[in-house]
Order: C-alpha cells, then sequence, then structure tokens
C-alpha cells in the first residue's frame, strides 16, 4: 500500500536450486501488481468504473451501494455488498462538522489491512508471544472532507483550465474556461460560486480585460452574480459567452480589471475594489485564464496535447487524488446534523469503459442523425431550392450553420407584456440572409430546451414568453427579442440558438465583397485593435492586411493593429487573397490622448 512508484521492472529469475526468501515472494508481488495498476492508470485513469452509488436512508444514514473503482496509482477499490453508514459515524464527520447549513464531501480511497493472525516460530519476540498476518486484505475506506478536489486535475485538465478568484469569508469563487476556441466562433466559460457557510445571501462582481476575445463587440465583460436571484444553494455555475477573434494559433486571455471587483453579504460589505491593496493581502484575488484560439479540430487538439504530457502528469503526479463519490448537504437542528439532499458523483470521475464508449460512440451517431433529419426538414420547407434528390449530401454540401447561446438579463424579474431584448449576436455565417432558430432553457442547470407554445410546460424555472429574432444582413449579426407573457422573478433566461445559411447563394451570385468592421476606430499611441472582417458571395474568406501610409502603424495576418508613435489618420486595408479586386478599408484616428469612439 505504502508504494506508489510503477518503477523499476525486476522479476524474479528462477533456476534449480535456488533458495527462495520473503523477499522473493514479495519482488514476484509487487511486479504483477507494478504491471497491472501501470495499465489501470494508463488506459483506464482513476474514477468509478461502475456502481458506488450513494443513497440517503433516513435523516442521518446513507447507504453506499457495491461497485468498483481506480484510484490514483491504478489500484482496484471494490465494494462488495451495499453498506449501511450513519452520518456521524464516518470518518471526518467531527472535523467537518458545520457550525450551520452546509455540504460535505463523502470520498472513497483504497486500503487494505492485515488478517488471519498465525503463531510466528522463526523470529519469537523477547516475551515469545510473537504473532504475524497469514494474508493482507484488500479493501476500502470512506470519510467525509469539505475540500474539493485541487484544480487542473484529473481528464479534465486536458481539456479545461481553472482557477480560484476568491476564498474568504466562507466563499469560494472560481473561473473554468476550456483550453482550446475555435477561431471566429463563441464558447462559454463558467464562473462557479460556493456558498460555503455565509448566513447571508451574498453577491459580488468584477471586470474582466479581454485579448483576442471579445463580448458584443467589447474587449471586457462585467460579470456580476446576486445569490437571491438563483433557487438556494451551496453551489451555482453560471455561463457566460465570449467569442474568440478570427485569429490563429494565439492565446486568448482573461484579466481581472484592477480595483473592479466586490463582494457583499446582504447588505454588508465583505471586499470593497476601491480599497484593493488592503484586501489582496488578506484574501487575493486571481482571475486570469487563457485559453488556445486554433484555427482546427479542438479534439485533435486535446488528444495532441494528451499524448504530449499524459507521461509525465501521471508519473510526476502519484499524489492522493480523492475519489469524490457523493456531496451531501447537511442541515443542523440544534445538536443534530441531519441530511437534507445527497448529489451523487458532483465531479463526474466516471472512467469510461470500451463498452460505454462504444454505447456512447452509438448513441452520438444517432443524434447526429436525428439532428440531420430535422435540418433537412427545415430545409425543405423553408429554402427547398438549396436541396436536390441526393438528399442529405445535398444538406451537407449546401448549408452552413452555426450555434450558440444568448443571454437575456431581466434583472429582478418582469411583468406580463414587458420586453426584454438580447444584445446583438454575431453568428460568423457572414452577411446576407440567415435563418435563425431559437429554444429557451429552463430547469436546474437547463436541462430542458423548449420551443413552440410555452405555456403547456408548466416547469417551475420556465419563463413564459414569445420569442421573436431580427436579422442584421448589413452586419452580420440578430439580436433576440422576448416578450412576457407572465411574470418572471427570475434574472435571466439562456436561449440556445442555431443559424442556418446557403452556400448555393455565397458561389452563385459572382457579386463578391469584403466589409471590415469597424470601418472607423479611435486610438491612442501604441494602442491595439482588432478588426472583423465579413465576406458576402465568397467561399475562400483568407484575407491579406495592410496599412496604407507608411510609418501608419502595423497590422497582422490576424487583423490586430498596432498604431504607430505619432497621431494621425490611417487607412486599413483588407485584399481578398483569391480575387486581388475584392478590397475593403477602413480609418483609424490615432490621438496623444484615449479616446473611445
Amino acid at each position: 500500500m505504502k508504494n506508489l512508484n510503477y518503477f523499476p521492472y525486476e522479476r524474479n529469475r528462477y533456476f534449480y536450486g535456488k533458495l527462495l526468501s520473503v523477499d522473493d515472494f514479495e519482488s514476484e508481488q509487487k511486479y504483477m501488481n507494478d504491471k497491472r495498476r501501470l495499465i489501470n492508470r494508463f488506459m483506464h485513469g482513476c474514477g468509478v468504473v461502475c456502481g458506488l452509488g450513494v443513497v440517503p436512508v433516513g435523516d442521518d444514514t446513507i447507504s453506499l451501494e457495491a461497485g468498483l473503482a481506480l484510484d490514483f496509482t491504478g489500484r482496484e477499490i471494490l465494494v462488495e455488498k451495499p453498506v449501511l453508514k450513519k452520518i456521524s459515524t464516518i470518518d471526518g464527520f467531527s472535523a467537518n462538522t458545520p457550525e450551520r447549513d452546509g455540504c460535505q464531501y463523502l470520498c472513497i480511497e483504497y486500503s487494505e489491512y492485515e488478517k488471519d493472525p498465525v503463531y510466528h516460530v522463526a523470529d519469537p519476540d523477547p516475551d515469545g508471544e510473537s504473532v504475524c498476518h497469514n494474508k493482507t486484505a484488500e479493501g476500502y475506506h470512506i470519510y467525509l472532507t469539505g475540500q474539493e478536489p485541487a484544480a487542473n486535475t484529473g481528464a479534465l485538465s486536458y481539456y479545461e483550465d481553472a482557477t480560484l478568484v476568491y476564498q474568504g469569508n466562507n466563499i469560494r469563487i472560481s473561473q473554468v474556461f476550456p483550453k482550446y476556441a475555435k477561431s471566429g466562433n463563441e464558447f462559454d466559460f463558467r464562473v462557479i460560486v460556493e456558498n460555503l457557510g455565509q448566513k447571508l445571501p451574498i453577491s459580488f462582481g468584477y471586470e474582466l480585460s479581454l485579448e483576442h476575445l471579445n463580448k458584443d463587440r467589447k474587449r471586457w465583460i462585467k460579470l456580476f452574480f446576486d445569490e437571491g436571484q438563483h433557487e438556494t444553494s451551496v453551489r451555482y455555475e453560471i455561463p457566460v459567452t465570449v467569442r474568440a477573434l478570427d485569429v490563429k494559433d494565439v492565446e486568448g486571455s482573461v484579466s481581472l480589471r484592477d480595483g473592479s471587483f466586490w463582494l457583499k453579504a446582504g447588505e454588508h460589505v465583505l471586499e470593497d475594489g476601491a480599497h484593493e491593496g488592503a484586501r489582496s493581502e488578506r484574501y487575493p484575488v486571481r482571475a486570469d485564464n487563457t485559453v488556445r484560439i486554433i484555427t482546427g479540430s479542438i479534439r485533435e487538439a486535446v488528444s495532441q496535447n494528451y499524448f504530449s504530457e499524459a507521461m509525465q502528469e501521471i508519473l510526476n503526479g502519484n499524489y492522493r487524488q480523492n475519489i469524490y463519490l457523493a456531496r451531501i448537504n447537511l442541515i443542523r437542528a440544534g445538536d443534530a446534523v441531519i441530511i437534507d439532499e445527497v448529489a451523487p458523483m458532483p465531479f463526474c470521475q466516471y472512467i469510461r469503459s470500451d463498452i460505454l464508449s462504444s454505447i456512447r460512440e452509438k448513441t452520438a451517431e444517432d443524434e447526429l442523425k436525428s439532428f440531420k433529419r430535422r435540418l433537412k426538414h427545415i430545409s425543405e420547407q423553408i429554402i427547398p431550392e438549396t436541396l436536390t434528390e441526393t438528399g442529405l449530401q445535398a444538406e451537407t454540401e449546401h448549408l452552413r450553420t452555426a450555434e450558440g447561446v444568448v443571454s437575456i438579463e431581466f434583472g429582478v424579474g418582469g411583468l406580463t407584456g414587458q420586453k426584454f431584448f438580447s444584445q446583438p449576436v454575431a453568428h460568423g455565417l457572414g452577411l446576407g440572409d440567415i435563418l435563425v432558430f431559437c429554444r429557451m432553457a429552463c430547469g436546474e442547470k437547463d436541462r430542458y430546451l423548449c420551443h413552440g407554445a410555452y405555456g403547456i410546460f408548466e416547469e417551475e424555472s420556465m419563463v413564459h414568453g414569445d420569442l421573436a429574432i431580427r436579422a442584421d444582413r448589413s452586419e452580420g449579426t440578430f439580436t433576440v427579442g422576448l416578450k412576457l407573457t407572465r411574470p418572471t422573478t427570475a434574472g435571466r433566461v439562456n436561449i440556445h440558438w442555431t443559424a442556418v445559411k446557403t452556400r448555393q447563394e455565397e458561389e452563385e451570385t459572382g457579386q463578391r465583397e469584403l466589409f471590415i468592421r469597424p470601418d472607423m476606430v479611435y486610438l491612442s499611441l501604441r494602442e491595439d485593435y482588432s478588426f472583423d472582417v465579413f465576406f458576402t458571395g465568397a467561399a475562400d474568406r483568407r484575407v491579406v492586411w495592410s496599412v496604407r501610409e507608411p510609418g501608419g502603424g502595423t497590422i497582422d495576418e490576424n487583423g490586430i493593429y498596432s498604431a504607430p508613435d505619432a497621431p494621425g489618420i490611417y487607412e486599413i486595408v483588407a485584399r481578398s487573397a483569391v480575387w486581388q479586386d475584392v478590397t475593403a478599408s477602413a480609418f483609424v484616428v490615432v490621438r496623444d490622448t484615449q479616446v473611445t469612439g
């Protein structure tokens, strides 16, 4: 149990007359165990293989179901039959008992113990009562902890990057970013808020500066959270949608704007951005994340990252990684602590077996076929001229699609008949006509997507209203409007959208045009700015950037302009890499002092 190293590999070499000692037999066992555990760790990972469900049985008892898991060194953890445990008898309960309502995590780890004592005659102790154990039994140990798994560990560390923004005053705030994003596409990162014992509802806000990213064409984003606008919980996940600029193989990043972070419990100010220095000494705040913006496949990029880093990551990472089976919400009632809710596998530490992977691949194929059938049906009804008798092949040849999520903010809710609008959304399909289809999210963690007559379903968290879309053909954007048909106390609603455009229109019109957005911008000396480019009537969207005036600054292949040291008005030129006569211009006014435009 104490050996956590795989290497070196040495096995016994047998010959006639060899004297076998205890060391030889232990070496034999170690060799076979290490080989098996190495394969377990590299081929399967760490987590639950099957079973090990946790369900409440009464107010103070849980049931741990039979199952199998692999720990962080590849050791098998087997629970042969269901086990009932009172919450107060589980190791760690006393140390982690909350002073008020809170949550604890039930974990499991590998354990072994000696059994079958026998009298040892070879080396009796001075008292003449030397006893040795005949067997070592492999088992498990369950315990409670208030600590979450360390950030950036496990399988998801190859796909996501987590940053602890703030921890203090019984509050923890984290940001989780994907490690890769597709150039020109929108993606979500998550802000995770945990109330670890703060009695009053918490609220906070801060601002992030964006590099090679934007939000509604802005280079910064303002985040806000008010616990009073959410169903009471100990953990909240807020998705935030941003867009990667049309750049190639660069690092997009976010960083905290100095002095912008504030935090309240009720009306009591816990942290104030105006006193940044004093706060940072006690509870430092960090909100830096990076995302690699690529033009290729994200799946391939993650795979290559794994192949290049997994060996050292696993071999150097033989530190304790807990397996979290359940989050248990506890309520204090006088001197007693009772179970309020049990949430199984809060961090999804599952191991996907070959059987399960095959099932998931099959279901994914079926879902893709179903989506294509729905898209074909939509296309035949609305734009039949884009389809031919070849069916789905024609669909994939003639249609381009994009999808994403846009949020409509209500603030403190809304009344019947009240109208709300989203910010303009860049769909990324270029200029011209598009079709946009929207579904409204509802339920816990946006479990359901609804469209049609919203009054049919009666979900408690559902927002009832009529949706409309206004597409701007000259800007390549659209806006979602919502008119409430019932009052709501929700703070926001997420709208999932799918945009569809025909390639046939682009290829057959022969009218190729190129636009730069924005067409005029005001900058300070040496300030950077990223321009977007839009095409119509052209499938090949590569451009060559330049600055017309000598000494007028520089612009790279991704459209990122750097202003010069001298003030003036400079022309930015974008030229199609294929059609030399297709060009567009934008103008930059560079001033001695920063002016927003």
